[in-house]
């Protein structure tokens, strides 16, 4: 039972060897504009975006974990991991993940994003939703990024 403890551990150092002893870059909000289209309908509304990061050693990239909720009608969700790679203050990445828009449950969904810096911490944020399934929704927002 002890060994198991140990190789846990030992795994849990070499993790954090090779990872470089990778922190947790930090979080982020943005709040902005969505809208959908799909399914038959349209709505058009807010939307609100969290997200956390972890930085990759030596690359100018992350990856992270993404939540979007509409607050439009129609609704939805989207709950992706997200990777992102960085340069001269502009950023693009893309993800998958589960979610639904439109009403219709997706068996998964991906989005691609850009970023582009405005100011320390805010950055301006263009994202796409592409539910997989033939009658999902597909979703687009701008917003203003800040991160925590």
């Amino acid at each position: 039972m002890r060994v198991s403890y140990v190789r846990t551990f030992l795994g849990m150092l070499a993790f954090a060897a090779v990872t470089g002893g990778t922190a947790l870059a930090g979080g982020s909000i943005a709040g902005g504009i969505y809208s959908e289209s799909g399914n038959g309908q349209t709505a058009t509304g807010g939307g609100v975006l969290l997200s956390t990061t972890s930085t990759l050693p030596l690359l100018p990239a992350t990856i992270g974990l993404s939540g979007f909720a509409p607050l439009a009608r129609g609704g939805g969700y989207a709950v992706t991991v997200d990777g992102t790679f960085s340069f001269v203050n502009n950023a693009i990445g893309i993800g998958y993940g589960i979610g639904e828009f439109g009403g219709a449950h997706a068996s998964g969904t991906a989005t691609a994003f850009v970023l582009h810096k405005i100011a320390p911490l805010t950055s301006v944020e263009l994202r796409g939703y592409f539910p997989m399934g033939s009658h999902a929704a597909t979703a687009g927002f701008l917003g203003l990024r800040f991160t925590l």
